[in-house]
């Protein structure tokens, strides 16, 4: 049974619930609650703007280390990009040296 005080398995949105960290194989799936709530506490809490060019138009919520090298779905791991910063960072180096 999972601990429910460790802070990897769980995450805490702005109105105090607490959520599991979705573990989610393939294409993320928007019709899982804790995703859609996970991309929408991501997008709040960085100001509903992009964090590379403060656009507020197409956003999504990226992982800063990708899943493809073990990045997690927790807003530790997140940040508010909008769809043209986000495209642009395919083929970038992730945090973890690896071509993502």
């Amino acid at each position: 049974m999972a601990d429910v005080r460790d802070p990897r398995l769980f995450w805490t949105d702005d109105t105090g619930k607490r959520w599991p960290v979705p573990e989610i194989r393939g294409r993320l799936k928007f019709r899982i609650p804790s995703h859609l709530a996970l991309r929408e506490f991501v997008i709040r809490r960085d100001g509903g703007a992009c964090r590379e060019c403060g656009s507020r138009e197409r956003l999504v919520a990226d992982h800063v280390v990708s899943r493809r090298n073990g990045g997690a779905h927790h807003p530790a791991n997140m940040q508010c990009l909008c769809w043209s910063c986000n495209s642009r960072k395919v083929g970038l180096v992730d945090t973890k040296g690896v071509r993502a």
